[in-house]
């Protein structure tokens, strides 16, 4: 029993003295683990924060983004009433200018057709007077009566 209580203090005596080193070995190596993940959360810490900040940039970016494209969305909408209207009042103008052209040309064709139909008229009574004094009258009379007939026809005519 003396040779087992021996062993026994021997084995607590080894144990004591390998306790020490062995205990700051695994004290230090998890002081390290600790310290190794500690900074690894300090890291993921700093990350997160860092993606939240480029989270709110770019939703105030999105904001901004969403405000330019309704600014230049509405723009575009005046711009093209705009022009629409510039073109709606264009074209009247050229209608107008149209319409007027074309009521010129129907009036002076409508003169030319009135002065036409005048100058026929007047001869073809000329050229019937003439006749009819020919047929009923004799030279001299009949000469004098379409001279006077054709300055009374020129007369009216102007």
């Amino acid at each position: 029993m003396l040779h087992w209580l021996l062993e026994v203090l021997a084995l607590v005596i080894l144990i004591a003295l390998i306790w020490r080193p062995v205990r700051r070995l695994a004290v230090s190596a998890l002081d390290g683990h600790s310290a190794k993940v500690r900074a690894e959360l300090e890291e993921a810490k700093r990350l997160r924060e860092e993606a939240q900040s480029l989270l709110a940039t770019h939703q105030r970016q999105l904001v901004t983004g969403e405000d330019q494209a309704s600014a230049i969305v509405e723009h575009a909408r005046v711009e093209t009433e705009r022009q629409i209207e510039r073109h709606r009042v264009e074209l009247e103008a050229s209608l107008r200018r149209r319409t007027e052209h074309a009521m010129a040309r129907i009036a002076q064709e409508e003169a030319r057709a009135l002065h036409d139909v005048r100058s026929y008229a007047a001869t073809l009574a000329v050229r019937t007077t003439e006749r009819l004094l020919r047929d009923q009258l004799d030279g001299e009379h009949a000469q004098a009566l379409l001279d006077e007939a054709i300055a009374e026809v020129g007369r009216k005519l102007a």
